[in-house]
C-alpha cells in the first residue's frame, strides 16, 4: 500500500529502552540473565489503588479486572529481598548513575540538579511490589541524523521488569532475573515524519548508547516502543519492538493500519451507524442451532451471539496483512475475559459451522442486510456477556476512528491490542529512596572523558594503535572500547590485546566460562602476568577460564593452580633438538620450508608450558646450526 506520509500528518516519537552492564539499580545483586532451575517460588495478588490525587491509572484497572495470580521464580545468588519487596531499595547504583549522565552530556540534555525516584503502578505481576521505580535524570537534548535533529524529550534511569516465562488462563508466571536490571530510557518528541527517520533515529539512539561501553547485548537488552498517528487518527503505542533494523517495518503496517481504520469509520458514517443503535444490543444465547454441529470448537459448549448493526462486510476488512476487523474484537476479548476466540459472519460458513447455521443465526439475531454478528462459545454465561459487551464497546471505538491504546509488537512487523495508554494517575513519590543532588564536579569528570564515536575510534584504533581494520570495526562499538584504549595507554600490545578482549573472552562464553564473574581488573591482571612472564600467553585463556569460578582468589593462586611446569631454556632446548632429530629425513628433503612444521610439533609437544616467541627463537637458532635458514 502506497502511502504518502507527509500527506498523512504522520508523527513518530520512539521510547528506547537499553539494559546496562552494571549491578541492579537499587541492591547488589548482578545483572545475569538465568535459563536454569530457580532455587524457589512463591506467589502473589496485586490490586489496583488510587494515587494520591485519588484517580485510577486505566491500565492498572483493567489489569486488576483480570483477577490472575503471579507466580515468582527466585534465584538466591542473584535475586535478594529487595526484588522479593520484603526490604527497602538501597541507593542508586553509581556506575548506572554516570551511564546515564554521560547519555545525557552526549545529547546535550538538561540534566537535572536533584534525583527524585518514583513508583510508577503497573499490576500486570511484571514487578513483586506492584509499581516500577523509575527517575528523572534529562530534559530535552538532541540526536543528530544526517539530515536533520531529533529532539529527545526525557533521560530516565528505571529497573527493568521481572521476565514473563508462561502464561496461563488465570496465572502468570514470572523469573526475577531481570527485575530491577538498570534501564536508560530515552524518549524522542514526535519528531520522525517517516518510517525511514524511525529506523534511522533508532539506530543512532542505539549507537550512542553502546558507545558508553555500559550496555548490554543480545536479545531484549535493547527494547523501543514506538508512539505513532496521522492527523485523523491517535496515538498508539506499539511496545516491544526488539529488532532495531524492524522498527520502519512497524510504523508503516501502523499507519496502513489507522489509515484503514479511517476508512472503516468514513464507511460506517455512510451507513449512518451510530452508537446509540449498538449499544442496545443484547445478548442471545443460540446454542439450539448448533446443538449438532460439526465444528469441533463449539460442540459441547453453549454458544452466544450478538447483532452488530451496520457491520456486515466491515467484520472481515483487513487493517494488517492477515488481521482484519474481527481480529480486533478477538483480540480485545481476549485480553478483557480470557477468551481465545470469537466467529463473526464476515469469515462464515468456516471452521466447519454450516451455511445453513450462519442463516438461523441470522434470523435468531435478527439481522437484516446490513448487518453482522459476533459468536462466543463457552459455558461460563458471565464471560460470554463481558466478551460481547467488549465487541460492542469497541465497534463503538470504529465510530471515531482510531482509538488511543497500547498494542505488543508481533514477529512479523504487526501488532496486537495489549491494554488501554497509560493515564498521569499512575506516579507518586517513591519514600524509601531519599533524594540525590548531581554535583557539578561529578558532571566536570565526565565530561572530560566522554567515549569517542565510532568513527573517531576506528580512526584512532588503526593510525594510532596500528591494528587491523576488521579488529577495528569490531572494537569500536564494543562494551570492551574503553577499557581497551585505557590498556593500550598503559602500554600493552594493541592487536594481542584486541584479540583477547574481541575473539578470547566470545571463546570462553561459547565453551561455558561464566565470562559475567570476570571483571576488568581481573582481565588486565591476567595480561600483565603474561606481560611480566609469570603467565605464558597460551594459558591466559586456561587462566581466565579457571579464575571466573573462583574470582575472590588472587592472580598468583590461579597461575599456581594451572600446575604449569614451566619449560627451562635447556630443557626447551633439548626438547627442540629431539624435534629436529627425528625430522632429519624431511629436513634433508625440504630445506628452508621445514620451520612451520617443525614449529607445529614443538607448540603440540610443549603444551603451553613455554611461549611461541621462546620456541621459535630456539628452533631458529638450532636449524641454523645446521645451515638451514628460513
Amino acid at each position: 500500500m502506497e502511502l504518502n506520509y507527509q500527506e498523512l500528518g504522520m508523527k513518530a516519537g520512539l521510547e528506547v529502552h537499553q539494559q546496562l552492564n552494571t549491578k541492579k539499580l537499587f541492591c547488589c545483586c548482578p545483572s545475569i540473565m538465568r535459563e536454569d532451575s530457580s532455587d524457589f517460588e512463591f506467589k502473589r495478588k496485586l490490586r489496583a489503588v488510587a494515587s494520591e490525587l485519588g484517580k485510577f491509572d486505566p491500565a492498572a484497572l483493567e489489569a486488576f479486572k483480570k483477577k490472575q495470580s503471579y507466580l515468582y521464580k527466585f534465584y538466591s545468588d542473584s535475586n535478594c529481598l529487595i526484588e522479593l519487596d520484603e526490604e527497602p531499595p538501597k541507593p542508586i547504583n553509581l556506575n548506572a548513575l554516570k551511564t546515564i549522565l554521560e547519555v545525557c552530556l552526549m545529547t546535550e540534555s538538561n540534566i537535572v540538579d536533584e534525583l527524585h525516584v518514583m513508583r510508577k503502578t503497573v499490576i500486570d505481576g511484571s514487578n513483586t511490589s506492584g509499581f516500577q521505580r523509575t527517575v528523572l535524570v534529562g530534559l530535552g537534548g538532541k540526536i543528530k541524523l544526517k539530515e536533520k535533529e531529533i529532539k529527545v524529550q526525557t533521560i530516565v534511569l528505571e529497573e527493568d521488569a521481572a521476565k514473563k516465562i508462561e502464561e496461563k488462563d488465570k496465572e502468570i508466571i514470572y523469573s526475577l532475573d531481570r527485575l530491577g536490571i538498570p534501564l536508560i530510557e530515552l524518549a524522542t518528541e514526535p519528531d520522525i515524519k517517516t518510517p525511514k527517520e524511525a529506523k534511522e533515529t533508532a539506530l543512532k539512539i542505539g549507537e550512542l548508547l553502546r558507545r558508553t561501553g555500559k550496555t548490554k547485548r543480545g536479545l531484549g537488552s535493547i527494547r523501543q516502543d514506538v508512539n505513532i498517528s496521522i492527523a485523523e487518527g491517535a496515538r498508539v503505542e506499539i511496545k516491544g519492538v526488539q529488532e532495531l533494523e524492524m522498527i520502519d517495518v512497524f510504523v508503516e503496517k501502523e499507519v496502513e493500519r489507522q489509515v484503514k481504520l479511517i476508512e472503516l469509520k468514513n464507511e460506517l458514517q455512510k451507513r449512518n451507524s451510530t452508537k446509540e443503535e449498538l449499544e442496545q444490543e443484547s445478548m442471545k444465547e443460540v446454542s439450539g442451532i448448533f446443538s449438532d454441529s460439526k465444528c469441533k470448537m463449539i460442540k459441547g459448549k453453549k454458544v452466544f451471539g450478538i447483532r452488530l448493526k451496520k457491520f456486515n462486510g466491515l467484520t472481515g476488512k483487513e487493517l494488517q496483512e492477515g488481521k482484519r476487523f474481527g481480529t480486533e474484537l478477538a483480540k480485545y476479548v481476549k485480553a478483557r475475559t480470557g477468551l481465545k476466540g470469537i466467529f463473526h459472519s464476515d469469515e462464515l460458513p468456516k471452521y466447519d459451522i454450516s451455511k445453513e447455521e450462519v442463516e438461523k443465526t441470522k434470523e435468531k439475531l435478527v439481522c437484516e442486510k446490513q448487518d453482522a454478528f459476533v459468536l462466543v462459545a463457552t459455558e461460563n454465561q458471565k464471560t460470554a456477556e463481558k466478551a460481547l459487551k467488549t465487541v460492542i464497546q469497541r465497534s463503538v471505538m470504529a465510530l471515531k476512528g482510531v482509538p488511543e491504546e497500547t498494542r505488543n509488537a508481533l514477529e512479523d512487523g504487526t501488532t496486537e491490542y495489549s491494554r488501554p495508554l497509560a493515564g498521569n494517575a499512575r506516579m507518586y513519590p517513591e519514600t524509601d529512596i531519599p533524594a540525590r543532588k548531581i554535583s557539578r564536579k561529578l558532571l566536570e569528570e565526565l565530561k572530560q572523558n566522554l567515549p569517542l564515536t565510532s568513527e573517531q575510534r576506528k580512526i584512532k584504533y588503526i593510525n594510532k594503535y596500528r591494528i587491523s581494520e576488521q579488529l577495528a570495526e569490531k572494537m569500536k562499538l564494543n562494551n570492551y572500547a574503553r577499557f581497551f584504549e585505557e590498556l593500550i595507554e598503559k602500554g600493552f600490545k594493541a592487536t594481542g590485546t584486541a584479540v583477547l578482549l574481541l575473539e578470547g573472552i566470545t571463546t570462553l562464553k561459547r565453551q561455558g566460562t561464566k565470562t559475567e564473574n570476570l571483571t576488568e581488573k581481573m582481565i588486565e591482571e591476567t595480561l600483565n602476568a603474561v606481560k611480566k612472564g609469570k603467565l605464558v600467553k597460551d594459558n591466559q585463556l586456561k587462566a581466565l577460564d579457571l579464575w571466573s569460578k573462583e574470582p575472590e582468589k588472587p592472580i598468583e593462586s590461579v597461575i599456581n593452580s594451572l600446575q604449569e611446569t614451566r619449560f627451562s631454556e635447556e630443557d626447551l632446548r633439548k626438547l627442540v633438538k629431539e624435534t629436529i632429530e627425528k625430522n632429519s629425513a624431511i629436513i634433508n628433503t625440504e630445506g628452508t620450508n621445514v620451520f612451520s612444521a617443525l614449529m607445529g610439533e614443538v607448540m603440540i609437544k610443549i603444551k603451553g608450558k613455554a611461549s611461541g616467541k621462546e620456541a621459535s627463537k630456539i628452533l631458529r637458532e638450532e636449524l641454523n646450526k645446521k645451515g638451514i635458514k628460513e
